[in-house]
């Protein structure tokens, strides 16, 4: 995702991250901006694997915006809003930037 507090210009912009769940694999991966419904971001082929890799072209509009993602694993365990620790199940709660467009 972009960095955190990035200024960015109108039009298409790659959103893209790195979803990991060590045993279990990941099923999906979903991005939304300003709380909108969210979008399946485009994965590599390997995504049910440990890792995935995702991509999002996303069409920028002026103004700030709030980018979240989160992954399901498999089997279709949705990551949850609710920040989590590492241990001892593994990290939750949405990863989150804060974006300004213009």
């Amino acid at each position: 995702m972009p960095a955190d507090g990035s200024s960015l210009k109108a039009g298409k912009v790659s959103v893209a991250g790195v979803a990991w769940a060590q045993h279990k694999g990941i099923e999906a991966v979903e991005a939304r901006v300003d709380n909108a419904r969210g979008t399946r971001p485009r994965s590599p082929s390997y995504r049910d694997r440990h890792l995935a890799q995702w991509v999002w072209e996303w069409d920028a509009t002026p103004g700030t915006h709030l980018i979240e993602a989160r992954a399901t694993t498999r089997p279709a365990t949705t990551q949850t809003s609710v920040a989590e620790d590492v241990a001892p199940n593994g990290a939750s709660g949405y990863p989150a930037t804060q974006v300004s467009v213009s």
